[in-house]
């Protein structure tokens, strides 16, 4: 009779490497879909319109690549952006509905770097499906930023301090802002998002957002607390009761 042991042996190392494997392959898949985020809350400086509402805040969950943010009127209507950078798309949400906004528009910035050249007549490309609205975010003037040797503490982080002062055409005068003031932590990771896509200049986190307008009206958002946490990464893509609404015809 011809002895099969060594054959049965090999099989039975072979099931036992393809199960190992299997394992490792199975780690790794989760490792690579598992993110560093970091998760900054803001509390604001304004309060609720009646007892019965939430007071405004700011939720900013986001890694390099991905973006989650949810901002509290007050009223008890709440925005929230998703933004993927690498496929450079954006979404803003309002109850359960979803509009798909210009990534290139929505997300274009009118503040320059103390050595930038003011450019307002950048070229943005329109995608398909895509609901462009030239004057949602976007003022019609400009603004330069300025670095100060400032320093304060929050939320545990150490924060430099940059201003932005705006400039207008004569003919704009109503709901100007007159600047921004942004502290900001190198320690963190930048991140920006539709209404303060100014951020994308500032070379760390905000942790406190100050706007002052022309008519002398002042607020704030300022980071109560700042967590690192892992996320999968379907944290970041829309829940399945979204609606995600088609633009209209322009």
């Amino acid at each position: 009779m011809k002895n099969n042991r060594p054959k049965t042996t090999v099989i039975k190392y072979s099931i036992f490497f393809f199960l190992c494997l299997a394992v490792r392959l199975s780690r790794a898949q989760g490792v690579s879909d598992s993110l560093q985020v970091n998760k900054i809350i803001f509390a604001s400086s304004e309060a609720a319109k009646d007892a019965s509402k939430t007071a405004p805040a700011l939720t900013v969950t986001y890694s390099p690549e991905y973006l989650l943010a949810t901002q509290n009127s007050g009223d008890g209507n709440a925005t929230s952006w998703l933004i993927w950078h690498e496929r450079r798309m954006l979404l803003q949400i309002n109850d359960r509905q979803g509009l798909p906004m210009s990534y290139d528009l929505q997300l274009k910035t009118n503040v320059f770097l103390p050595e930038e050249k003011i450019d307002t007549a950048a070229t943005i490309i329109r995608h398909p499906g895509e609901w462009d609205n030239a004057n949602e975010y976007n003022g019609p003037g400009t603004g330069r930023i300025s670095f100060t040797t400032d320093t304060l503490t929050i939320a545990g982080y150490a924060t430099g301090k940059a201003v932005i002062n705006y400039s207008y055409p004569p003919a704009c005068t109503d709901g100007l802002i007159r600047s921004t003031t942004i502290w900001y932590s190198r320690e963190l990771p930048p991140f920006f998002l539709p209404p303060f896509t100014c951020l994308q200049k500032i070379p760390g986190a905000a942790l406190m957002i100050c706007i002052e307008t022309t008519a002398g009206e002042k607020a704030y958002y300022k980071a109560t607390e700042v967590i690192k946490q892992q996320q999968p990464v379907s944290f970041f893509r829309p829940s399945k009761d979204i609606r995600i609404l088609y633009p209209p015809t322009l």
